[in-house]
């Protein structure tokens, strides 16, 4: 915490006569600091309650500055960037909340007569000293009286500097306390649309910038970020998905090209929205010499081959591009099925709020991502459970494993099948042991086994969940045939190894062991099941299931040697 913050809070802690007129007339009682639940802001900064008020409200100290009051109904704010701000606040506008309905360009008369009005109706009610007490207190602390526009103005400025780096959170829910005052905020894609703009701008006047979207590759990254402009040539994607001009074609193409590039050299392969989004920018110029960069990009790989088969450029044969056609028309057909307000319209107000978040989580405005992400999670109604799985992935994209199981936890109670009901444990599982809650996982997987099995499982057992003594039903019916039955057995081993490392010796075994007899129920063992056992079996110290899967990864990697799959290109 800044130390002018500290030294003043030392001042009146150690004042009695200060700390008393602070807290009456003025409302800012030291004694009161203690919130009525517990808290803590989003971004994970430190937060100190330092003082209260008669209505059940609370002073916070953040860690970087700033004074934050959280009232006793849910609301939160940021009111001044320093401690020294927040007294001048209450002592010189000491009716504050009673102003945050007024709009931020409120004129100075309009405010001048509403502080006014407030004043006269402290001295009448309880203060008629007030003005002495002002003065004493800001004396003895050094700071100086402020007219109340001016301490108006301070105080706006502050409120919206609220989010995203000072969102209030319920400590063990995780939801988030609404803003302090009742203005609207600017829709997350103003903030990232400025700056994709000015990066568009840039590109458009200065060709000597284009080397700044370019592919970059950075080894190690998984995709998409192994290419390390990949979310600024985003930004710019989207900037001109919004202001098409025909004068931008070259630079379009240049997208189009680095885009390519990108995903052919994609650890992972994937198609990625920005390519589809680039080959549409410029085949709606209609060009025929962009006839082989279209080509090039539906080859990026596997993925981009598959979306873009509907791509209208003839049917290439043995030779390539060489036996393209171009088709005009049909080309004008596929890019007008695009342009629209569910694929790529010019609108950007239509664009879901998960574009938004994604790009601003991508171009490293964590806070901004974590913000609208929280907001959104508050917000969800029954029409909007599908978009939980999105919610949960981008928190957990933003290594926020508390509010990635917060939103899984309720995509589990949402689900009406027994099979999504045990499958969605399994992912809650995943979530909660990243977030560092390993016996909440432990209780996740219990429960995706007890639902996928039904009650027959609920037969109690020494180290295991009974359903390994029972008849398996038949196949059709069988979880285990489901592709989402390895992500379970998988998460027993992960969980395993968290536990061992951690010291939970006794937890690491009930899941090693259950692990191990889940495998033995599957017939089909891919090789990275193996793997992980292998690892788990090792943090755990068990030799012998270590000897075993050592053994088993061995035979598969001796069986791969001898029918090794062929990678290259087959030309029949």
């Amino acid at each position: 915490m800044p130390r002018s913050d500290l030294r003043l809070l030392d001042r009146l802690r150690r004042s009695p006569r200060l700390a008393e007129l602070a807290a009456f007339p003025f409302d800012f009682d030291l004694c009161r600091a203690g919130h009525g639940e517990d808290v803590r802001l989003a971004s994970g900064a430190p937060l100190e309650g330092i003082a209260g008020d008669d209505t059940g409200g609370t002073y916070f100290l953040c860690g970087e500055g700033g004074v934050l009051y959280a009232d006793s109904e849910g609301h939160a704010g940021l009111i001044a960037e320093s401690l020294a701000d927040t007294v001048e606040l209450v002592t010189g506008l000491p009716g504050w909340r009673d102003h945050l309905h007024l709009p931020p360009e409120t004129g100075e008369e309009e405010l001048s007569a509403a502080a006014i009005e407030a004043e006269e109706s402290i001295r009448a009610s309880y203060a008629a000293s007030l003005d002495a007490c002002r003065d004493e207190l800001l004396t003895g602390l050094g700071l100086t009286p402020r007219p109340p526009a001016e301490l108006f103005a301070r105080m706006y400025r502050a409120l919206r500097r609220t989010e995203p780096d000072h969102v209030l959170l319920l400590a063990d829910e995780g939801s988030a306390y609404h803003l302090l005052d009742p203005h609207p905020r600017p829709p997350l894609r103003e903030a990232l649309l400025g700056a994709c703009r000015a990066d568009l701008a840039r590109l458009r006047t200065d060709r000597a910038a284009w080397p700044t979207v370019a592919f970059s590759p950075v080894s190690g990254r998984s995709d998409p970020e192994h290419d390390a402009n990949a979310a600024r040539r985003a930004g710019a994607l989207r900037a001109a998905q919004y202001d098409r001009r025909d004068t931008d074609l070259p630079l379009m193409r240049h997208l189009l090209e680095q885009e390519t590039l990108c995903r052919r050299k994609a650890p992972f392969g994937g198609m990625g929205e920005e390519l589809h989004l680039a080959v549409f920018l410029v085949a709606r110029r209609h060009c025929e010499e962009d006839l082989s960069r279209l080509y090039a990009a539906r080859c990026a790989n596997f993925d981009t081959w598959c979306a873009l088969s509907d791509l209208p450029l003839g049917r290439p044969g043995k030779s390539g591009e060489d036996d393209l056609r171009w088709e005009p028309e049909a080309l004008q057909a596929w890019v007008g099925a695009l342009d629209t307000p569910e694929w790529f319209g010019d609108d950007p107000d239509s664009e879901s709020a998960e574009t938004w978040v994604t790009l601003a989580r991508r171009q490293g405005r964590t806070e901004l991502a974590r913000t609208a992400l929280i907001r959104t999670l508050d917000d969800i109604g029954p029409a909007d459970i599908g978009e939980l799985p999105w919610i949960a992935d981008e928190f957990a994209e933003l290594g926020d494993f508390r509010q990635a199981s917060r939103a899984q936890r309720l995509y589990v109670s949402c689900q009406d099948t027994d099979l999504a009901r045990g499958f969605a444990h399994t992912r809650l599982a995943a979530l909660e042991r990243q977030a560092g809650d390993l016996d909440r996982a432990w209780t996740s997987l219990q429960r995706a086994l007890t639902t996928l099995d039904g009650p027959r499982s609920q037969r109690p057992g020494p180290c295991q969940p009974a359903l390994f003594d029972i008849e398996p039903p038949a196949a059709d019916d069988d979880w285990r045939e489901k592709a989402a039955a390895f992500d379970l057995i998988e998460e027993h081993f992960q969980l395993a190894r968290s536990a061992a490392d951690s010291g939970n010796a006794a937890l690491a075994h009930r899941s090693l062991i259950t692990g191990t007899a889940l495998l033995d129920t599957v017939q089909r063992r891919p090789p990275a099941l193996y793997a992980a056992a292998h690892a788990a079996a090792l943090a755990c110290g068990d030799g012998s299931l270590t000897a075993h899967y050592a053994d088993l990864l061995s035979q598969e990697e001796q069986r791969m040697a001898e029918f090794p799959y062929d990678s290259g290109d087959n030309d029949d």
